[in-house]
This record gives structure tokens, sequence and C-alpha cells, in this order.
């Protein structure tokens, strides 16, 4: 009996976690805890501080500091971390997802190509 192709991704899923695919897309979503872990960091970003030359009044022809207006944004960066102990696994944990992806008919060469609808 043949497996389709969703019974072949379900299997290796189950047997290897840690990610889940869209096909339609072609992209691989890689979860939380299971390669690695993924850290968010959140920072103010400070207001700037903005010269300008004074045209007219008592200080003519000097330069005044004027603070933006604008509100504090929160600038979010989130940084994948990776453990050196568990490298080697990592990386037979994606040539295990390229045999599965090959199996299946899709290429995982070197040229990058994104596909549009």
């Amino acid at each position: 009996m043949k497996k389709t192709k969703e019974q072949i991704v379900k299997e290796w899923c189950h047997n290897n976690g840690g990610a889940s695919f869209n096909f339609e897309t072609r992209d691989i979503i890689l979860h939380d805890g299971g390669l690695f872990s993924a850290e968010i960091h959140k920072k103010r970003v400070k207001k700037f501080l903005r010269f300008m030359k004074i045209k007219s009044g008592k200080h003519k022809g000097f330069i005044e500091g004027v603070y933006s207006k604008k509100k504090t944004k929160i600038q979010t960066t989130i940084d994948a971390v990776f453990w050196f102990e568990e490298l080697d696994e990592t990386i037979n944990y994606l040539r295990r997802m390229k045999r599965m992806l090959n199996k299946l008919g899709y290429d995982t060469g070197k040229s990058i190509r994104r596909y549009v609808k």
C-alpha cells in the first residue's frame, strides 16, 4: 500500500516533531522549543532631539534643541538561540527533513526561488 503525502508528513512530524509545513507557500515553520529557543526583547526607542535655527525674536540666529512630539515607540526583537551541545543533532534533524521533502518530490537544492501565486 502506497502512502500519500499527508500520511508521510504526519508520520515524520509524529516521529521528529518541532516543525510543521505549509506546502502551498513552500514554508517550513519551526516552533519554539523544538530546535531552538525564541527570546523576545522589548525596549523603548528614545525620542530624538531635533535642532532648528531660531529665525526671529530675542535669540535670532541661535540653534535650539527641540524634542520630537511623537510617542516613544517600543521596539521588539526576537532572537533564536541554538545550543553548542545540540548542534550535531540539529544538523541531523535538518538532514532527515531534507530526505523526507526529497522523497515527496520537492527540490531542496541550492537554487532559491520564491513561488508566488
